[in-house]
């Protein structure tokens, strides 16, 4: 069990935002961000004492978990699907889109699947390697900040089992409560987030607000939902 997830799925169960679980604890929000993303990995009794302080709970509760530890999501059900002629791979698509642009509120911390995808071993095989079915998840995206790349409309394949920068590539994430669809790239100090679309900016992410930013997942694929007039 990742202490850090659980300590972030606990405090979104109590609505709580990183600087009023920072301030309970009585440590700067970015320590908080460090926790829950898996960058500080070792803790002291009197730190656990805190935050189980400040949640709420025992500190056996950091050592559970009622949902995966990728909590942006609530699965629906088992995601290895048995039909007539063997397994087949089932990723759900998620009631939530991305933005590719100046960014979507989302409604909640948890987000209902609202229908699935399904393929068979080969297939899945081919697209996304060994990953587990659940830890694949499908979104929609919004905006044009990725055009050339990623356009409106678009469904992107999410591997949420990562939920920290894991190198350049294009990622879903959240800064201040809003989810987006941008490129990651490390440089000293600090990770940039870039737009393909060169008519948007970059701007970056580094100590004085790394608090505001958590990753959702990485992104493998992307698929085109474009229409086209045939006569």
């Amino acid at each position: 069990m990742n202490i850090g997830n659980r300590i972030r799925e606990l405090r979104l169960a109590r609505g709580m935002k990183i600087a009023d679980l920072a301030d309970a604890v009585g440590i700067d929000g970015a320590n908080v961000s460090r926790v829950e993303t898996g960058k500080q990995k070792s803790f002291t009794e009197q730190s656990l004492s805190k935050y189980a302080a400040a949640l709420g709970v025992d500190v056996a509760e950091f050592f559970t978990s009622t949902t995966n530890d990728t909590t942006v999501y609530k699965p629906s059900k088992d995601n290895l699907v048995y039909r007539e002629g063997g397994a087949v791979f089932r990723i759900e698509m998620l009631d939530v889109s991305a933005s590719a642009g100046m960014g979507y509120i989302q409604s909640g911390d948890v987000i209902d699947v609202i229908r699935s995808i399904e393929y068979n071993n080969e297939q899945a095989a081919s697209l996304f390697g060994g990953r587990a079915p659940d830890t694949v998840k499908v979104v929609n995206v919004r905006g044009d900040s990725m055009a050339g790349t990623i356009e409106p409309g678009d469904l992107i394949f999410v591997d949420v089992s990562i939920s920290s920068f894991d190198g350049d590539g294009i990622y879903v994430f959240g800064f201040d409560d809003k989810i987006y669809v941008k490129r990651l790239q490390m440089v000293p100090d600090k990770i940039l987030v870039i737009s393909d679309n060169p008519k948007y900016k970059e701007w970056a992410v580094d100590q004085s607000n790394e608090e505001r930013f958590y990753v959702f997942g990485k992104v493998m694929l992307s698929q085109s939902q474009a229409m086209k007039r045939h006569g």
